[in-house]
């Protein structure tokens, strides 16, 4: 038994004395053959100790398609947690302590990418052991939109075993409201094995938030006014035809569309089959800048500013309406929306070219396209190409007749 334990202690001795080396090594730059380009920083590391911890990287390295050249672009993870991810390989140990949860997501998003598997183990305890009121969403909402399984797993069992049915959890959420997507939500009933009180009270404030946020509000269908013939005599006045929101069917996700000086415009050809006043349209919002070289202090919100020009037959405008200093939520549906006074009406059988233009304060945005359906309720969409997709995901109108 003692000769076990003792054993056992000059194991970790030996492992502690490597890890120690290896550190001198990564952080003295010693004889290091390949550098990581991440978030504007340089990092040096040496292939063979990637390779030996990662079989990402050693397909990178020594596969059939390895990297010939040694440095080595990476922009899907900040610099800082890239670093610690250079420090788990070389010293296997990693202080959550020091991360928020935010930072311990991205760590482990790049462990799955670079397929370590103890480090998504340990990443995904620390998650669990740091999820709370005032987060457990985000980490949701993150989980859902990366497609990362295994982190959605964690946070849904917190959200069900800790919100779902918690009167506390009611109440943050009355005084901190949280926007997710809709395939967030969706993922919540889905996940919901038993009716739950407080679940369809959950739903009904996100879609109420959601209605009040692209403008829709709560309709009615008639409003009482006194009549002028007789003061108790009353008389039921029609309120004008509430309007009605269509989306084209999403197929495939397509390249970010970039705004910039010689890009500032994007163009769609529509046709409507009867005669339609649009109020509004759904635009993809912005991506969020640069998420993971700014975790922790990302901004939630943006100003939109654009001008919506829809030609006909000529070079002039037939209407034009221009949103100013909108404010939007990043990576959600885009609502632009004007009065019925405004509204333009689209001829039957008219093809008309709706164009957008972006101001130089929107250069550098990116907005996301994709490849979606060109018939939608009688109205066709039709797109510049096959490959690029669109921005455009659907219309708020009326119809005229």
């Amino acid at each position: 038994m003692e000769l076990a334990v003792a054993h056992r202690k000059e194991q970790a001795n030996v492992g502690t004395l490597l890890a120690r080396r290896y550190a001198d090594l990564l952080h003295a730059e010693k004889h290091t053959d390949c550098v990581f380009h991440v978030c504007e920083q340089q990092l040096k590391s040496h292939k063979l100790i990637l390779s030996a911890a990662s079989p990402v990287f050693e397909a990178m390295f020594y596969g059939p398609l390895q990297e010939l050249e040694p440095e080595i672009e990476i922009h899907d993870i900040s610099a800082a947690i890239f670093k610690v991810l250079l420090e788990y390989i070389y010293t296997g140990s990693v202080d959550y302590e020091c991360l928020q949860l935010e930072e311990c997501i991205e760590l482990y998003y790049a462990a799955e990418k670079y397929l370590l598997d103890q480090l998504i183990a340990d990443c995904l305890l620390a998650i669990s052991r740091k999820l709370r009121f005032s987060n457990v969403l985000p980490a949701l909402e993150l989980s859902v939109c990366m497609g990362l399984d295994r982190l959605l797993d964690v946070c849904m069992s917190f959200f069900m075993r800790c919100c779902v049915n918690n009167d506390q959890y009611l109440s943050y959420l009355k005084e901190n409201y949280v926007h997710v997507s809709k395939e967030c939500v969706k993922s919540i009933i889905a996940a919901s094995k038993e009716p739950h009180k407080l679940l369809l009270w959950y739903v009904y404030e996100w879609t109420q938030q959601e209605c009040d946020d692209a403008g829709l509000g709560d309709t009615s269908t008639w409003q009482v006014t006194p009549s002028t013939d007789a003061v108790d005599n009353r008389e039921l006045v029609p309120t004008p035809t509430p309007a009605t929101v269509v989306e084209r069917c999403y197929y495939k996700a397509c390249r970010p569309f970039t705004i910039d000086a010689e890009s500032n415009v994007w163009r769609l050809d529509m046709k409507c089959s009867r005669f339609i006043s649009v109020l509004g349209l759904v635009l993809n919002s912005r991506l969020a800048p640069n998420l993971t070289c700014h975790i922790g202090r990302v901004p939630q919100e943006y100003r939109e500013s654009l001008r919506i020009d829809l030609f006909a037959d000529g070079e002039d405008p037939v209407w034009t309406h221009i949103i100013q200093n909108q404010l939007t939520k990043y990576n959600c549906d885009l609502h632009l929306s004007w009065s019925r006074e405004q509204a333009c009406v689209l001829t039957p059988e008219v093809q008309y070219v709706l164009q957008l233009r972006w101001e130089s304060s929107a250069y550098g945005a990116e907005y996301p396209c994709s490849l979606q359906s060109c018939l939608v309720d009688g109205i066709r969409f039709i797109d510049g190409d096959s490959f690029s997709g669109s921005l455009v995901k659907g219309l708020r109108y009326v119809d005229l007749v």
